[in-house]
């Protein structure tokens, strides 16, 4: 009689003892799963960061060469159709420039962007970055669009339209059923993963 007390007893603690593993497991499941979101989340705002940090690096260099800005250097600027290549007689890092202002100026405008364009496609997954002259960057129901409409305003020029950056990547967030990839017109991201940075308003540039 009191071995099968015994046994009985053996038998019940074993069984609690399977039951506690079970809800353990489930505990390091929802803790691994909330690690796993705390790091997407991080890399996410570390993404915001450099492709605000990008943005505002090549609008300060633009405002900074003022004459190619109203010559249309920067217009209609996209990585996806390529990043430009320098040589190293181009490259201002290499070989200071010592022709004329206006030269040096023209210079300076296609190195900005060259480097700009590569510190891009390094710094963020599957980066796109755009240039152009937008007077509509965001539109309701379409949201923000790669696509760039210039029109002419008080003035009659073009340059009366916003002159603005773009810059979208592949989101860590992606829960609406697209593909998370920056083509095409929109930015296919469901987090709305996009930086967009005015750098002159259009107005009497």
């Amino acid at each position: 009689m009191g071995q099968s007390r015994c046994r009985e007893a053996a038998g019940f603690t074993m069984l609690e003892a399977l039951v506690a593993i079970v809800v353990l497991a489930f505990g390091v499941l929802g803790v691994a799963n909330l690690l796993i979101k705390s790091f997407r989340f991080a890399q996410q705002s570390s993404y915001d960061v450099v492709a605000l940090q990008l943005a505002n690096d090549i609008a300060d260099r633009m405002r900074a060469n003022y004459a190619q800005i109203n010559a249309g250097a920067f217009d209609n600027f996209d990585t996806q159709l390529g990043i430009p290549q320098i040589s190293d007689a181009a490259n201002l890092y290499m070989t200071p420039c010592t022709d004329t202002q206006a030269n040096c100026g023209v210079m300076s405008a296609a190195f900005d962007i060259a480097e700009w364009s590569r510190r891009v496609a390094s710094s963020l997954p599957n980066g796109r970055a755009v240039i152009c002259r937008d007077a509509n960057t965001f539109t309701p129901g379409a949201g923000y669009e790669w696509n760039c409409n210039a029109v002419a305003g008080a003035t009659g020029s073009l340059k009366d339209t916003p002159l603005v950056v773009k810059i979208g990547w592949l989101s860590r967030f992606n829960d609406d059923g697209d593909t998370g990839t920056p083509d095409g017109n929109k930015v296919n991201n469901s987090a709305g993963v996009q930086i967009v940075v005015v750098v002159m308003p259009g107005v009497a540039n």
